[in-house]
């Protein structure tokens, strides 16, 4: 890292103080935000060392299957073994770097369509063709890299550092709610991706104020919870929002909201970019992935009790519906924040200490992060 972008980054970062208590924080700087040498800094140091959700057990039931993708420049391969274990691999041909196989499909074989270099289901090379003459040629070691992979719920997520703390253990209490739920019982029906104007953080600052915009900017939302029941409860690396039905009938909606909202809704945050909610008979969920300082994609996936039947169908469509209708309005907001960001004439906010405990717990983690890359806290060596 260039010696004046770290000093930058360094002070930017130290004008957040992660210690204060939210009566007496301010927000991160608009820094944070608006530029790419932070975007940098997070894809090394956060993104790199976190859980990503990157496909779904559902994609993987057979041996043979295997399904591919990107994660922050670093291609991959999932598949499941002809023992039916999960395998998971990066995704470059150790001849020449091509990604060996794209797409999702089923094989015996992993065949790179560049040269045919051929790897068996545990990453080793079977076949290299037309290397005689090769010297020194060490087949043990051409083979795929292993890729960390864990399964929560109906996901698999991977972790390309390979030095995350286990994933399952951290999320014990959330797994216990939404193990109460009847989360285990629900099925895979869509998925939609949202091309967003706006930095990541500021759609995950959004999700996680606690509902403080929710009777401003989502009046069909409103109308369907008691935003007097919402509550915020933070954990070491997630945090829940929750809030019971709405009690009262309202002219904002035409539709049974208790069918949808049921006994009430969980809101849960993984850190550092992947959002759960879980309500009635459905779940949705939100995966934020950077694309650019002031850019972001979020990959939207439904989940249903059921999805048999005209019902069930007409059900799915008016859910889906209504959490475009949200996603939309969120939007708005979001991109709305991101020029407002950019203002000469803002520099950082303060916390709402009632409502946005969330918020300043998300960065609180991300800061965290920083600094350690950064490594603010290390004691300054002397003579």
């Amino acid at each position: 890292m260039d010696p004046a972008v770290k000093s930058w980054l360094c002070e930017e970062v130290s004008r957040f103080d992660h210690q204060a208590p939210v009566e007496e924080a301010w927000m991160p700087p608009s820094s944070w935000y608006t530029e790419a040498s932070f975007l940098q800094l997070e894809t090394d140091s956060v993104f790199a060392h976190s859980w990503q959700p990157i496909a779904r057990l559902d994609q993987l039931k057979d041996p043979g299957q295997y399904v591919t993708g990107c994660l922050f420049g670093e291609p991959w391969v999932l598949l499941r073994n002809q023992s039916g274990e999960l395998r998971g691999f990066f995704n470059s041909c150790r001849h020449k770097g091509r990604e060996v196989v794209q797409g999702c499909g089923r094989a015996d074989e992993l065949v790179c369509g560049y040269h045919a270099w051929t790897y068996d289901l545990e990453g080793g090379l079977k076949r290299a063709p037309r290397i005689a003459g090769i010297r020194e040629f060490d087949r043990a070691k051409t083979s795929l890299p292993p890729l960390r992979i864990e399964t929560w719920g109906p996901w698999v997520f991977a972790n390309l550092s390979g030095e995350a703390a286990p994933l399952r253990p951290g999320l014990s209490e959330l797994d216990r709610r939404l193990g109460a739920s009847g989360w285990d019982d629900l099925c895979f029906v869509g998925r939609t991706t949202w091309d967003i104007g706006c930095n990541w953080k500021v759609y995950a600052d959004n999700y996680l104020d606690g509902g403080y915009h929710i009777p401003h900017m989502h009046p069909t939302l409103d109308a369907q919870i008691d935003m007097k029941t919402y509550k915020t409860e933070v954990f070491d690396s997630y945090s829940i929002q929750t809030a019971e039905p709405s009690s009262q009938t309202d002219d904002r909606i035409d539709y049974d909201s208790d069918a949808r909202i049921g006994a009430g809704a969980i809101y849960a945050w993984l850190y550092p970019n992947f959002t759960m909610n879980r309500y009635g008979p459905c779940l949705d969920t939100n995966w934020i992935i950077p694309k650019g300082p002031d850019r972001c994609q979020v990959v939207y996936e439904f989940f249903f009790a059921r999805t048999e039947g005209e019902d069930a169908q007409r059900f799915i469509d008016e859910s889906t519906e209504q959490s475009a209708v949200t996603q939309r309005e969120d939007i708005s907001i979001c991109e709305s924040v991101q020029v407002g960001l950019s203002s000469r004439s803002y520099d950082r906010g303060r916390y709402a200490p009632q409502v946005e405990v969330g918020e300043y717990h998300f960065h609180q983690l991300l800061a965290g992060d920083l600094r350690r890359a950064l490594r603010l806290d290390e004691p300054v060596a002397t003579r």
